[in-house]
């Protein structure tokens, strides 16, 4: 802006070019943002014009095109009375260095993000201050205090109208004029969060506000907490998987080096789709009506041909002002950001043709053993945490296995984001890239288990630090808490599903054994069947050690064990009680069905002495004779040895399994001398 004289200032100021057709206002910000606004109200060609004008609803719509973002957003809102209409003036001020606030009186006001390091995806749709006129006028001034006001400070002058004064408003004394001041503060966020006329987009707003913007840790826990009043919610996933990505990118932007920031723009920042995609949804209206609004994105092309090159000016500044700053920002090729449905389509496939039971510490892609970054373990990552505040879980985190679908998910987030950074800055150094990236993950385990932990908590489920975790906790839980533990948990295992989040170790086998003391047995099955639940060999040595002799019983453990893999499952046949026949009539039929497909007997050997001597001992005992004593027993025992050595062969198991199979099936079991 040139002032009087030759000097130069670089201040963005409010510009206004208005007519009986057009309102054009730029608003423009010291680090390169210019958005330039108009609004306009038009009615629909097939709506009819009523006898009396004040019953006729029109539009009203308002455009901002951000030259910094090179795109063009429309705001369209229905069902606007015309008289307000015709009477509204929009307001349009900056918000500290991310919002553009749209205040319409009477009709609108609205938060638009417009920050320079994202695409404008995350906007709060508000109703109108219910204290401001629909006829008012705003002009923004300075702060009547003098003092230097708050980054979410906004100080206008109302004309117009008289009206009662607003909280924290001062009164200027005139008639028809006075100096409002609006705050914006964590409980009006909180508030508006919590109303069920808040919609879902503007939630997720509230929350992206919070976690990267503000980076406000208490106001976001809160949140959930409030999330977890209606865990039956079906939008308390999504918001769920907002908190997951925004925390991490703002837990993650506080400890990259200055020389990888660049790095950063790649990262995921929000759930929320970009601009290619058109949001229409519903706002309540001053009124307490509801009103639809619609939203939608244009493209500009070729922005920088709008604009005068540095050397083209006719004032060149000695330093870098505005619009040098836009310009620059303009021509700055940004790609886009890493899309989090790679690693969920990845995850699809590869996590069910998965086996841990398969695999060694050391043939897995990423072993408990190989570091990260900075000396941190996947056995390490569940017990450290970034941020100082302690978050306690009701499970211990440890697991038993090998090799655990936590490795796998790692491994498959590190290698797909390392290869896009390539991919998009080619002469980077890789080794920068896969720090990056490697504290990405760590990072995503970290808020991934603070979430877990604040959502335990919401149910008042806090172990102290002389309390027992995991079984032992959930069996002291009366039954309606643990349904609404289970229901959160559900929710919670859901938003990271959606978003390839890791869950903290330990945190498969608490949930599975947490629904087998909720839900009836068949429902239990139901999400044991569809992957919902894993069944670790510590669950299943639960569930297998309390089922007792009835049909009903056997008959879900035999449907659990057929869920799981052959080896987890035969590791939790020895938990089944010993006066079940199950035991050792399934494991007995395993080993002859591996010597019969010729892979060889999975239990270990023995000499063949010993095996000899426990043939002969079982001929001697149990022959197991027909009508014309013949034993079945003796000839399927020759045909295994015809197909296997007698030392691959358990023939102590086989017979073992004979009586069990002849007890369940109610037949006698006649012993007699063995014919040498």
């Amino acid at each position: 802006v040139g002032g009087f004289g030759s000097d130069y200032r670089d201040e963005g100021l409010l510009h206004t070019c208005a007519d009986p057709w057009l309102d054009l206002r730029v608003v423009a910000s010291p680090h390169g943002a210019v958005c330039i606004c108009h609004h306009y109200i038009y009615k629909s060609r097939q709506a009819i014009t009523p006898a009396d004008p004040g019953s006729l609803s029109v539009f009203v719509a308002y455009s901002v095109t951000l030259l910094h973002q090179s795109c063009v957003l429309h705001a369209v809102l229905e069902d606007v009375p015309w008289t307000t209409a015709q009477t509204a003036s929009p307001t349009y001020t900056l918000l500290s260095d991310h919002y553009l606030a749209v205040i319409i009186p009477g009709v609108c006001f609205h938060l638009l993000d417009v920050s320079m390091d994202h695409p404008p995806t995350t906007h709060l749709l508000c109703p109108p201050p219910h204290c401001i006129p629909p006829t008012a006028q705003l002009y923004q001034v300075a702060s009547p205090s003098g003092k230097m006001a708050s980054p979410k400070s906004l100080c206008f002058v109302e004309c117009g109208s008289r009206a009662s004064c607003l909280d924290g408003g001062a009164n200027s004394g005139g008639s028809s004029s006075r100096v409002v001041e609006m705050r914006i503060t964590k409980d009006s966020l909180y508030q508006y969060f919590r109303s069920p006329q808040t919609c879902l987009h503007s939630k997720i707003a509230v929350l992206h506000m919070a976690a990267v913007h503000d980076r406000d840790h208490d106001l976001t826990r809160k949140m959930v907490w409030s999330v977890c009043n209606e865990p039956h919610d079906l939008q308390s996933s999504e918001l769920l998987q907002e908190y997951l990505v925004s925390e991490t990118f703002a837990a993650l932007s506080r400890h990259v080096q200055s020389d990888a920031q660049h790095l950063l723009h790649l990262l995921p920042l929000t759930t929320h789709p970009g601009t290619e995609h058109e949001l229409y949804t519903s706002v309540a209206s001053g009124d307490g009506s509801s009103g639809r609004v619609r939203l939608s994105y244009c493209a500009l092309e070729n922005a920088p041909i709008m604009l005068l090159a540095p050397r083209e000016r006719v004032v060149r500044p000695p330093y870098t002002d505005t619009w040098t700053k836009l310009y620059n920002g303009i021509n700055m090729l940004r790609p886009n950001r890493f899309p989090i449905q790679h690693v969920v389509e990845k995850l699809m496939v590869s996590l069910d043709t998965f086996k841990p039971e398969a695999l060694s510490q050391g043939m897995t892609p990423l072993s408990p053993a190989s570091p990260l970054v900075g000396g941190l373990t996947i056995s390490s990552l569940g017990l450290t945490l970034a941020h100082l505040m302690f978050d306690p879980l009701p499970f211990n985190e440890t697991e038993n296995t090998t090799s655990s679908n936590l490795e796998h998910l790692l491994s498959v987030s590190l290698r797909e984001l390392s290869m896009y950074c390539l991919k998009h800055y080619p002469h980077e150094s890789p080794m920068r890239v896969h720090a990056v990236a490697s504290k990405y993950v760590c990072t995503q385990l970290q808020v991934s288990r603070r979430l877990c932990s604040i959502l335990c908590s919401s149910q008042t489920i806090i172990p102290t630090e002389n309390s027992e975790k995991g079984f032992s906790f959930i069996e002291q839980l009366e039954l309606p808490v643990c349904y609404r533990l289970f229901t959160v948990l559900e929710r919670y295992h859901s938003a990271t599903d959606a978003v390839a989040f890791p869950l903290p170790q330990g945190y498969n086998s608490f949930l599975a054994y947490l629904a087998y003391r909720t839900l009836p047995t068949h429902v239990f099955e139901q999400y044991v069947e569809r992957g919902v639940l894993h069944l670790n060999v510590d669950v299943l040595r639960e569930i297998i050690y309390e089922l007792d002799n009835t049909p009903g019983a056997l008959s879900s453990g035999l449907e659990l064990l057929s869920c799981v893999p052959v080896v987890r499952s035969l590791r939790a046949l020895h938990y089944w009680p010993e006066s079940s026949p199950c035991a050792a009539l399934l494991t007995a039929r395993h080993h002859a069905a591996m010597i019969l497909q010729g892979e060889g007997s999975a239990l270990p050997r023995s000499s063949i002495k010993h095996q000899q001597q426990k043939l002969s001992k079982a001929k001697k005992v149990l022959a197991f004779p027909t009508m014309d004593r013949c034993s079945p027993y003796d000839t399927f025992v020759d045909m295994l040895t015809a197909k296997a050595k007698l030392s691959e062969l358990d023939v102590g198991l086989l017979s073992e399994g004979t009586v069990a199979a002849n007890r369940l099936a109610g037949l006698p079991v006649t012993a007699c001398p063995a014919t040498t």
